[in-house]
């Protein structure tokens, strides 16, 4: 794992292997943070983290990161849409 130094780990926390967590954010206790991913803000509530993404060119990289967020919520309007037309 790889932690900056400026960061701040709170207590009880796991970093798992090949992780990193970048500088200048903030842990809260109880956090952990699953092998290989990528801390990129901060973290104020207990938990299981995980994050990452497959190695691709970097404008298809920043498309598909824009768009993770919105999935399941895309899937549910799409569940909706379905129901709509098998009526």
């Amino acid at each position: 794992a790889g932690v900056a130094g400026s960061a701040t780990i709170g207590a009880h926390c796991t970093v798992g292997g090949g992780a990193i967590v970048l500088g200048h954010l903030t842990l809260a206790d109880g956090v952990h943070i699953s092998a290989a991913s990528v801390a990129t803000r901060s973290i104020h509530k207990p938990g299981h983290y995980t994050g990452m993404f497959p190695l691709d060119d970097n404008a298809a990289w920043e498309k598909n990161a824009a768009s993770l967020k919105q999935l399941a919520s895309l899937r549910e309007r799409i569940r909706a849409l379905e129901v709509q037309l098998n009526k």
